[in-house]
């Protein structure tokens, strides 16, 4: 799944009135960083935008993704 970029990562930490964002340069690399952070981004509606802001993957679709039991 190759995505050109800039994509962004949203999430709304606990509390927070704002969403924070972070800028990655393509899709791969956003995923990558989703996966490594998954255990604390699960529960804050992390989403994948692209550069207009454009919802690309949504909560749900991540947690399909990310809580699916391990493949063999």
């Amino acid at each position: 799944m190759s995505q050109t970029g800039p994509v962004y990562l949203r999430w709304r930490p606990t509390g927070a009135p704002a969403p924070e964002m972070e800028r990655f340069d393509d899709l791969d690399a956003a995923l990558d960083a989703v996966e490594q952070r998954w255990e604390s981004l699960r529960d804050h509606a992390p989403q994948i935008l692209d550069a207009r802001r454009v919802l690309l993957l949504s909560t749900e679709q991540l947690r399909g993704e990310f809580d699916a039991a391990p493949q063999a």
